[in-house]
């Protein structure tokens, strides 16, 4: 039983132990549009920065416009920005991603909506109030730091929800035809 046990524990993996705990990474405690529109950069996405015009004694908020070569829209709305209290910068990040429907795919995009949000946990999807639009949205907390990696990992994440998303509405079209 002993030697069983000794078996065992070589063949574990030590990922855990070969990681360290705590490291020297830069923390942002905010967020700003420039630093954010870098990762997306980073990702290999063309960005425009839209700085909303807003009431006087109103805090800003920004959007960034993300395209690649894909067929869908994305942006990410800061939130939570320039606050008195605080730091210069954001303390939330609305990651968002929408594909256009027409008329005819509203009872796929319901499907996928409905699947998606039952199967998985990262982001929510739902249909547009007008119906025109499959729209993915995931909200990202800065508030107490993150580091440009956690940014950029929020952006996979995202990345990958969306990507899932897609393929839910590719079965759920299937389905429907047959």
């Amino acid at each position: 039983m002993l030697a069983m046990l000794a078996v065992l524990m070589a063949a574990a993996p030590v990922q855990a132990a070969d990681r360290p705990s705590k490291g020297e990474a830069e923390v942002h405690y905010t967020v700003t549009p420039k630093q954010l529109e870098a990762v997306f950069k980073k990702a290999g996405f063309k960005t425009k920065l839209i700085t909303h015009k807003v009431e006087e004694g109103r805090k800003p908020t920004y959007t960034i416009q993300a395209t690649d070569k894909t067929p869908f829209y994305m942006s990410a709305d800061l939130r939570v920005c320039d606050q008195d209290e605080g730091p210069k910068g954001c303390l939330g990040i609305l990651l968002v991603a929408w594909m256009e429907l027409d008329p005819g795919d509203l009872a796929v995009a319901r499907r996928t909506a409905e699947e998606y949000n039952r199967e998985y946990y990262v982001g929510r999807a739902y249909v547009s109030k007008d119906g025109k639009g499959l729209i993915f949205e995931n909200y990202v907390m800065v508030d107490g730091g993150v580091t440009e990696k956690n940014l950029e990992s929020n952006l996979d994440n995202f990345l990958g929800g969306y990507d899932a998303l897609v393929e839910e509405y590719r079965e759920q079209a299937k389905a429907i035809e047959t």
